[in-house]
């Protein structure tokens, strides 16, 4: 039997290496990619235990609120304000007693990993769909794909290391906060909708609205735009719906007997919050929210918004009003619509604290992963369309130098962009956070959580404190101590901010905020009480905790 010739001449089938990069390509676009991450995620959070660990002053609280739901006995009144998506975790997690704290320190670290990964995949995501054109149109084969990566993997590595940069993003999420894990559902909700799972959006999308209400201002527009496109999908935007309120004021008027306490709670904040300076927009925008960002990243990132805008708007007979659009213009559209969330989130953060809430910088986060995300882009996009301009001039000379010039624009083009990141003025070296002073940092909060639980011991155990009466430590101990104790956060007072008379507490645990800050309550305070009356003793000391007690005890320091 013979072949025919053009069977002969016939294409080789792709490569290996061309069929893994289809295959990654597609696992990339996969809920499976979500699991996975969320796995390894975990595993990250869990092995993040081996270090000194503990929660911080919000956590502490949600903690005791999760133990104190599964007694049915939940008193909100004297904690912070109220938010849904932490008690998700830390109800269940308050079943296994102890381990309560460092199960939630799990998720939220976890959840903090998985915001970096996903700000690297929506960076990467839309630099590639705005590059293809420039990578893909004359590189073919195994050559083109595997350059055609290089700009992506730029963009992403560049956006999510500023989101790991920014400030406070390690020290907030690993005491705890929920922010981190928050700002990964919200981009987890933005990819789900670009792979057109518009109803997987919309849960994703709830979580997230779970933990701040101002998600709400974008979650609720889009749930009333799934349910005019999408009849399917009503009753469960209008279940979804009807569940926000329910969790977020219900537990309120079960813990405090009022609706609103929530709102009520974020315009007292602390003492120490932006809303108390001359200027609080100010405050927070210019000293809190722009720095969060290196100039490097942000700078171009506000460029590349600009340069989308107006490539959107010089093809708009090309895309406006028709279904199918195009990759690059809706990655421009994207881009666009990221960058600009993300400085309005900042400004709407700041004018908040005008109003008088709580203007906690871990609130920024999700201006600032947005922000991050544009100006990675910007970066990928400049260092393809650098090589775009070194493969012109290449070709100009000669086809043939052209043509061998092809395989190496791409690479130049991205070193060219990385010498420019790194050679901005200042030095990026002073740029980086102090991973010491980090964990310096967050050594001594844990001492904080270590030395509570023996001084409490030491000094005769959680009932014999209470026994004695009223229970005070510095005001950003409270809950904790009130975990410790297993008592309500209203059974433990805060330290007054000033000089005070009698009444005095009976049980002081006298510690400091920082290993920095001043010993609360203060030496001078309980000299005062003891001037008027009060007959303190020392009845233990372990490094950071000191434990004053005015009731006869057999315990000694």
């Amino acid at each position: 039997m013979s072949v025919p010739t053009a069977e002969l001449a016939a294409p080789a089938p792709p490569t290996d290496v061309t069929a893994r990069t289809r295959v990654l390509a597609e696992w990339l676009r996969g809920g499976r990619l979500y699991f996975t991450v969320a796995g390894a995620a975990l595993v990250i959070g869990a092995l993040s235990l081996l270090i000194p660990s503990t929660p911080s002053y919000d956590p502490w609280a949600w903690l005791v609120w999760g133990r104190e739901i599964i007694h049915v006995n939940l008193q909100t009144t004297g904690g912070p304000s109220w938010k849904p998506l932490p008690m998700l975790f830390t109800t269940v997690f308050a079943v296994f007693g102890k381990a309560q704290p460092d199960l939630w320190l799990v998720i939220a670290r976890a959840g903090a990993v998985m915001s970096v990964v996903m700000v690297f995949k929506v960076a990467w995501r839309l630099t590639r769909d705005l590059v293809a054109g420039v990578t893909g149109d004359r590189l073919a084969g195994v050559t083109g794909e595997r350059l055609a990566i290089i700009p992506p993997l730029l963009a992403g590595l560049i956006a999510a290391g500023s989101l790991v940069n920014s400030g406070g993003f390690i020290s907030d999420n690993a005491l705890g906060y929920s922010e981190g894990l928050a700002a990964a559902l919200s981009l987890i909700a933005v990819d789900r909708f670009l792979d057109g799972a518009r109803r997987q959006a919309f849960v994703v999308g709830f979580f997230a609205a779970l933990d701040r209400p101002e998600l709400w201002f974008f979650w609720g527009p889009y749930g009333l735009y799934l349910f005019w496109r999408d009849p399917g999908a009503r009753r469960l935007v209008v279940a979804l719906f009807a569940l926000i309120p329910v969790l977020w004021f219900l537990p309120e008027l079960w813990g405090s007997g009022h609706l609103l306490r929530g709102v009520n709670r974020a315009q007292h904040p602390r003492s120490n919050s932006a809303a108390f300076a001359k200027c609080p927009v100010c405050t927070v925008f210019k000293k809190e929210a722009w720095p969060t960002v290196l100039n490097r990243v942000k700078i171009p990132g506000i460029i590349a918004l600009l340069v989308a805008a107006v490539g959107l708007w010089r093809t708009r007979a090309a895309w406006w009003r028709r279904s199918d659009v195009e990759n690059a213009v809706r990655a421009r559209a994207w881009l666009l619509g990221l960058g600009a969330f993300g400085l309005l989130w900042w400004l709407g953060i700041a004018f908040e604290t005008q109003a008088g809430f709580s203007g906690n910088n871990r609130y920024l986060v999700f201006g600032t992963a947005s922000v991050a995300i544009a100006g990675g882009v910007a970066w990928g996009w400049f260092s393809a369309t650098l090589g775009r301009l070194i493969r012109g001039l290449a070709a100009r000379r000669s086809q043939a130098s052209g043509a061998r010039g092809l395989g190496l624009a791409i690479p130049a083009g991205t070193v060219v962009a990385v010498a420019l990141f790194l050679a901005v003025p200042p030095w990026i070296g002073k740029n980086i956070i102090s991973l010491p002073r980090t964990h310096h940092a967050l050594v001594y909060q844990a001492r904080l959580r270590s030395d509570l639980s023996a001084a409490v011991a030491k000094a005769g155990g959680a009932h014999a404190l209470l026994g004695c009466g009223s229970v005070m430590t510095e005001g950003f101990q409270v809950p904790m101590a009130a975990w410790t104790l297993g008592v309500h956060t209203l059974r433990v007072e805060a330290t007054p901010n000033t000089l005070v008379g009698p009444p005095w507490p009976a049980v002081i645990l006298q510690t400091r905020a920082q290993s920095t800050s001043r010993l609360l309550p203060s030496p001078q305070q309980i000299v005062a009480w003891e001037h008027a009356g009060a007959r303190y003793r020392l009845i233990a000391h372990v490094r950071t905790f000191r434990v004053f007690s005015t009731c006869p005890s057999k315990v000694t320091s």
